[in-house]
């Protein structure tokens, strides 16, 4: 029996345009009605999530989003955070070396603000996009005690495919990396993913991973995709994850979304 369903934002719930459907927004309706928790599960953060989660209905006080990757659980209408797995300074110390020897664009992003350097390595501007709001510092002038809750590497597909094999291998096994588009790599802590995120809150709400069903399209969905009793890949999901779903819907601009819960939830 399905007691929550998990659904990615970007290429899952939303079209390719960004819009959403009164479809899909019927069928989340539908399931909240027999009594389902419904999760939002993004990289976005919280303050980019705000007025959208309530445009949907998501105004109770007992809704939940998963925000940057997993880093966050947060209450929707109240920011109440019930789960926070956050890298630090010292973190990000490492990540902007390592960066900058590669000539990469690199955005620390906390609960407040996306960051940009004074100046990025050698002309590679970052070109990732968020509602949230954004700040121009020196990285070094971070306090020790900073917390983040991901740091994004956002720039052409062909140049990042290109420098990723250059990452060093110490890095890559000590932090959970993941592209959550071909153009974007995001870091976080290890272990820190939707799926286990989705893990924490199920624990609180005692709810199984086997009475979860999860929808998504891309690699950042893999985990919760593996975890859930019902993992549910869209029609344009990559590969990896049609491979891992039991049941394949149709795409984000032909409610695929909806269409998933009104075959599973009768």
């Amino acid at each position: 029996m399905i007691k929550l369903i998990a659904i990615d934002l970007d290429g899952t719930l939303l079209r390719t345009d960004k819009s959403l459907s009164e479809e899909n927004i019927n069928a989340i309706h539908y399931a909240q009605s027999k009594d389902i928790k419904v999760v939002l599960c993004t990289g976005r953060p919280y303050l980019a999530m705000k007025d959208f989660a309530e445009n949907i209905g998501f105004d109770g006080d007992d809704e939940y989003l998963v925000v940057f990757n997993g880093s966050q659980v947060i209450k929707a209408n109240t920011g109440e955070v019930v789960v926070n797995d956050v890298v630090e300074t010292s973190d990000l110390e490492r990540w902007y070396e390592e960066t900058e020897r590669l000539n990469l664009p690199l955005n620390p992003i906390d609960s407040e603000w996306v960051y940009d350097p004074i100046e990025y390595p050698n002309g590679k501007e970052s070109t990732y996009t968020t509602p949230a709001p954004r700040k121009t510092v020196r990285y070094h002038d971070f306090e020790a005690d900073h917390t983040f809750n991901k740091f994004v590497i956002c720039t052409v597909e062909d140049y990042l495919n290109e420098q990723l094999p250059k990452i060093n291998k110490d890095l890559l096994e000590e932090y959970q990396t993941v592209l959550s588009h071909p153009y974007q790599l995001e870091i976080g802590k290890i272990n820190v993913n939707k799926g286990n995120a989705l893990k924490k809150l199920g624990k609180q709400l005692n709810i199984k991973p086997e009475e979860m069903m999860t929808i998504g399209d891309q690699n950042n969905d893999q985990t919760m995709i593996d975890m859930a009793g019902y993992g549910v890949a869209m029609g344009n999901a990559v590969q990896e994850i049609k491979d891992s779903a039991s049941y394949i819907t149709d795409t984000n601009d032909n409610d695929g979304v909806a269409k998933a819960i009104y075959h599973f939830i009768k």
